[in-house]
């Protein structure tokens, strides 16, 4: 690209070799000036960062999802051990995923899971309703699956005097940046991806649990905002200066009118909540089941070979289903389709090559529902757009898919009057692995490679409660 303006300016100038000779001079000198400034945003990140390292893959454990070799059609008998395949937290509710290796289990779930959401405030402006917060999802506003997410986490060389490695780590968020390309941005992106037409994006870091030293500095306090149909409560982080700053790109971005707010909120051990409905049996679980931002319970468990049934029944042109729509914590292989549905509690045994330290106990997890779906499997995690199928000639939209499908085939229970089919099990870890692990002073992981024993098998009716506490 330098080269073509270069080019372009010769032809204009070439009468005049002073002349030609200054505008190159300035041309680069710009060039430093502009890549100087990259270095400098870059290193600037780097710098907040520098006590932290990053958690995730950069190489997909699901990459060859698609293969026949995780076809089990329902009713086969499996021929080797069930087993974990991928795991992955999804830090803002509804935003994009990071996959790991391994994972620490806590009573509310994996660690890190859910434990932001966006919420924006209803009825600012109308007098005539009462001004209410409620978080925002992937069903009104697809894009923000392109949302991403890092984990930084601190290490064992870490200064411990960082402000962020004082809040256990953050969250780096980015998403693309809706001004679209600055006149030096193609610059600047050549210098810093090698790609001339990357596109601009927009990055915030937000730690991930706020000492008292930032509450007392930022005013940050406690907002109550509706998740579906119950109150939630949470840390309002949009009081830091990193997010206040980066909230009105984000707004744009998510076609967020401009009166009306948004904010990011952060889930505490205060502000958990017990669930209240498909409950697992105390004599498994020990204590009542709690949770922060999940719609419903800590673990979401799926499997590969399912997701790849309700490929085969979409049209062609939806084919073939990417797994992630789903956004299960847990997915498996080595099950035939739809075979967790029948599960009543399962074992994760420690089988993984994992070597890291890790409590070395099974750990038993209850299975109280099936996951009844929604229209957010139907936003394409990769884009950020609905899919539908291809409409017949007398109509100018085709059905959402995977919705219309999982409705016509997985709607296999009357549990949930306005699920959109089913598919996914929802559960709830037990006690006692828990206890031992901490009595181990070990922390309880579960690792791709483990193995799943199922010890109990039943049946399974969305809403049903095993026992009232």
């Amino acid at each position: 690209m330098v080269r073509d303006i270069l080019q372009g300016l010769q032809d204009v100038l070439k009468t005049s070799t002073v002349t030609y000779g200054v505008i190159n001079v300035i041309l680069l000198l710009g060039l430093v000036f502009i890549l100087a400034v990259q270095n400098g945003n870059t290193c600037t990140n780097r710098k907040k960062l520098r006590h932290l390292r990053r958690i995730g893959l950069s190489t997909s454990n699901m990459a060859d999802q698609y293969e026949s070799k995780y076809d089990a059609p329902e009713g086969t008998t499996p021929e080797g051990p069930i087993r974990i395949k991928a795991i992955c937290v999804h830090p803002i509710k509804s935003c994009g995923r990071i996959e790991l290796n391994r994972a620490l289990l806590t009573k509310t779930g994996l660690m890190y899971d859910r434990c932001f959401a966006l919420a924006t405030e209803l009825g600012k402006n109308n007098p005539a309703m009462e001004s209410k917060w409620r978080f925002i999802c992937q069903r009104t506003k697809p894009t923000m699956s392109q949302i991403k997410t890092e984990l930084w986490l601190p290490h064992k060389e870490s200064n411990q005097h960082d402000p962020l490695v004082q809040a256990g780590g953050c969250v780096v968020v980015s998403f693309p940046d809706p001004d679209g390309p600055g006149r030096f941005d193609s610059l600047k992106k050549l210098f810093q991806t090698g790609k001339r037409f990357a596109k601009p994006e927009v990055q915030f870091i937000v730690p991930l649990q706020p000492t008292p030293a930032m509450i007392n500095e930022y005013g940050i306090q406690y907002k109550t905002f509706g998740i579906h149909s119950r109150d939630a409560k949470g840390l309002d982080m949009g009081a830091i200066p990193s997010v206040a700053e980066a909230l009105p790109k984000l707004k744009k971005y998510l076609r967020i009118a401009n009166d009306q707010n948004l904010t990011l909120l952060r889930c505490t051990s205060d502000t958990l909540v017990r669930t209240d409905k498909n409950l697992a049996p105390l004599e498994h679980i020990g204590t009542p089941s709690v949770h922060g931002y999940t719609d419903q319970q800590p673990i979401n468990i799926n499997s590969l070979s399912s997701v790849h049934a309700v490929s085969a029944l979409l049209p062609t042109e939806n084919q073939p289903l990417n797994a992630f729509r789903f956004r299960a914590n847990i997915w498996i292989t080595g099950a035939p389709a739809f075979d967790e549905e029948s599960w009543k509690r399962y074992r994760i045994l420690p089988k993984g090559s994992d070597a890291e330290p890790r409590a070395d106990v099974a750990l038993t997890v209850s299975v109280v529902c099936r996951t009844s779906r929604c229209t957010m499997p139907n936003v394409n995690p990769e884009t950020g757009v609905p899919s539908a199928d291809n409409p017949p000639a007398e109509k100018k939209r085709g059905k959402p898919q995977p919705s219309a499908t999982l409705i016509k085939y997985r709607t296999v229970e009357d549990g949930n009057k306005s699920a959109l089919g089913y598919i996914g099990m929802h559960c709830v870890p037990e006690d006692r692995a828990l206890q031992v692990a901490e009595e181990l002073e070990k922390g309880l992981y579960v690792a791709v490679g483990d193995e799943i024993e199922v010890l109990e098998r039943g049946e399974h009716l969305y809403g049903s409660t095993a026992n009232d506490y």
